[in-house]
C-alpha cells in the first residue's frame, strides 16, 4: 500500500468519518509493507500485511479475465493526476494495462490473486463492507458485480470527487448523488454530482484583543 494513501484512509465502521492512526513496522520506499492501523474514535484495529491493507477477511478470486483497459479509461474519462482511480474486483486485473495508458495512482479493492502488478503506483485493500476512503479522495471508480452492494457503492460515491465518474454493472441500481451518463448491455456510467460531507477541520480561534 502506498504511504501517501494513509491520509485518505478512514475507519469503515458505522460512525462519523475518522482518520486512522498508523504504526509502521516495515516500509519499502513509498510502500507500506507491514503496519498496524487503529481508529481513535471506535478503537477498531486493522493491519497492513504483505503490502495489503486488510480491513476484513476476504476470499478473493484466484484469477480473473482482464477487462478492456482502454475502454475503462475512456468511460471513466481518466487523465493523469494525483487522485487515484479505484478498481474493484475483476477491474483490478486491468490495472497493469491501464497504467500503460494513464500514469496516475490506483487503488485495488479485493484484487484477484493473478492481477499483474502495474508500472504505476498502486495500493491494495481488502474489505467486505464500506470502502475505507475519505470524501473526494478518488478520481473515479470501476466496480464489478461482486462489489456493487448498496453499502459499498454508497461509500464509493462519497469517495469520488465531484465530476468524477463511476462505472458499474447494468443491473445495479444507480445510487443517489450521481447522474447517469450512458449505459449499454453490460454497464452504466455515471458522474458524481453531489459533494458529501466529511471530516470537519478544527481551527484554533484567535484570542480576543485586550484593551
Amino acid at each position: 500500500m502506498l504511504r501517501d494513501l494513509l491520509d485518505s484512509l478512514r475507519c469503515p465502521r458505522a460512525h462519523e468519518e475518522a482518520w486512522l492512526v498508523a504504526m509502521v513496522h516495515r516500509a519499502d520506499g513509498p510502500y507500506l509493507i507491514e503496519a498496524d492501523l487503529a481508529c481513535p474514535s471506535c478503537g477498531a484495529e486493522f493491519v497492513v500485511a504483505g503490502g495489503v491493507a486488510q480491513f476484513d477477511t476476504v476470499t478473493v478470486l484466484e484469477q480473473a479475465p482482464s477487462p478492456d483497459a482502454m475502454r475503462v479509461a475512456a468511460l471513466l474519462h481518466i487523465t493523469d493526476g494525483a487522485f487515484p482511480v479505484l478498481l474493484a474486483g475483476v477491474y483490478a486485473a486491468a490495472g497493469a494495462r491501464l497504467a500503460d495508458v494513464v500514469s496516475g495512482p490506483q487503488v485495488w479493492v479485493n484484487a484477484p490473486r493473478d492481477a499483474a502488478v502495474p508500472a504505476a503506483a498502486y495500493s491494495a485493500i481488502e474489505v467486505t463492507g464500506r470502502v475505507p476512503l475519505g470524501v473526494e479522495t478518488l478520481a473515479g471508480a470501476a466496480i464489478d458485480a461482486a462489489h456493487a452492494a448498496p453499502d459499498m457503492l454508497d461509500s464509493i460515491v462519497r469517495a469520488v470527487r465531484m465530476g468524477g465518474r463511476i462505472m458499474a454493472p447494468v443491473d445495479t441500481p444507480v445510487p443517489v448523488g450521481v447522474k447517469e451518463l450512458a449505459r449499454d448491455a453490460h454497464e452504466w456510467v455515471a458522474e458524481v454530482t453531489t459533494r458529501a460531507s466529511g471530516l470537519v477541520e478544527l481551527r484554533r480561534r484567535a484570542p480576543d484583543a485586550v484593551g
